[in-house]
């Protein structure tokens, strides 16, 4: 019996390109479906009662073994609504339109998803627990509550609860609420702006912990790579590290401590997550930090160098669930 697994992403990205490689080799007949498009051109979609039509291919939830959501439609217009416009300039009118638009195109597929899992489809990772884990302020609630130890936080757009904040934990950290953009210094901030423009949005101010930068990946309840990341010290953000960036980064393998392993696991689950990367912070003194929990994580790199057989794990877990 052929099974179908349903992604959800580019299949064009390298670490998609490696899983559906993955799962053909596993004997499975892989579906991928473009959330995004291409130069505005949407592949057909047909959904009438149970029956859901992509591209010609059935892809209803009783043909479908299991889903994997390695990306999701954008809920605003994209580069491509701006460069379709003259001077690449968009009125109110014309970008509510686009507006208009995406929306539709993202409220369908996250509607799509949605009756996957109503309906029972193992998904990687389920839309309506995504949704929740990828609110930052939710997920500090709910790593505390698997009893990790976190950095002192604070959620806040008052400026002054922010300095106040500041001045009780020494040297901290800045980042959007909602995520999507790398982590800054806030005393930089504090000098430079006096922080006032954090009235305009909230933002997670934490205090900034030194140590080595983990990153962990679980999968379906399973740690099945912990890697040391080899930026400078004293680097805010590793995403930001040049060589990081390049692909020029080293790793090194790391054992974790039991309960710290626990810990990642109850995470995932009290998020959700049958798949996710963790992002951790180890001092010299032997402490971990949990930062935050990624439901859609890029690893290939880590797997390549290290040879954790990450993609395996979750290529596997896709076909053992369905």
């Amino acid at each position: 019996m052929t099974i179908n697994i349903l992604i959800i992403g580019y299949p064009q990205q390298t670490q998609t390109a490696h899983q559906i490689k993955t799962l053909q080799s596993l004997g499975a007949q892989v579906i991928t479906l473009d959330p995004y498009g291409q130069e505005g051109r949407y592949a057909s979609l047909t959904w009438q009662g149970q029956q859901i039509i992509w591209q010609d291919q059935d892809i209803s939830p009783k043909n479908i073994g299991a889903v994997l959501v390695c990306a999701q439609a954008p809920d605003i217009p994209t580069e491509s609504a701006f460069r379709s416009n003259e001077h690449q300039h968009l009125t109110w009118d014309t970008w509510f339109q686009f507006y208009g638009l995406q929306r539709d195109r993202s409220d369908t597929l996250l509607s799509l998803l949605l009756f996957y899992e109503q309906a029972g489809v193992p998904m990687f990772n389920p839309p309506s627990q995504t949704l929740l884990s990828r609110r930052k302020p939710y997920q500090l609630q709910q790593l505390q509550a698997a009893g990790c130890r976190l950095p002192a936080s604070l959620v806040s757009n008052d400026p002054n609860a922010a300095r106040r904040f500041i001045a009780e934990h020494g040297e901290c950290i800045i980042k959007p609420a909602a995520g999507g953009s790398l982590t800054l210094s806030a005393n930089q901030l504090l000098e430079q702006t006096g922080l006032d423009r954090l009235a305009m949005a909230p933002a997670i101010i934490q205090q900034r912990i030194q140590g080595e930068d983990l990153r962990i990946v679980v999968v379906d309840g399973a740690v099945v790579s912990c890697a040391a990341i080899g930026v400078p010290a004293g680097t805010i953000d590793f995403r930001g590290e040049q060589n990081y960036q390049q692909g020029k980064i080293s790793y090194t393998e790391v054992s974790l401590p039991r309960l710290i392993e626990l810990q990642c696991r109850r995470a995932a689950a009290l998020l959700g997550l049958r798949y996710t990367g963790i992002d951790i912070k180890l001092t010299a003194e032997g402490e971990y930090y949990m930062l935050e929990c990624n439901s859609s994580p890029i690893y290939l790199d880590v797997e390549y160098k290290l040879k954790h057989p990450i993609t395996e794990a979750l290529c596997m877990a896709l076909v053992n669930a369905s």
